[in-house]
């Protein structure tokens, strides 16, 4: 596996582990699906989660940090 994807499994694991403290869950979409990579989702609530870094800025918003 190449550096560049443990990172970003590593990030992915940790937002995800956050995601769950706050209530929420973070999954990754099927690739090639077409749709965005990412998605949060809460009681039936589904959000698109287009990158990483978006998942860091929504997750600020669900938790009220800035």
């Amino acid at each position: 596996m190449h550096a560049d994807a443990i990172t970003e499994d590593k990030r992915f694991a940790t937002l995800a582990a956050q995601y769950a403290l706050a209530g929420h869950s973070l999954v990754r979409a099927q690739p090639g699906d077409g749709q965005a990579p990412y998605y949060c989702a809460r009681w039936g609530w589904i959000r698109p989660v287009h990158s990483l870094d978006h998942a860091e800025q929504l997750l600020e918003q669900i938790t009220g940090k800035k």
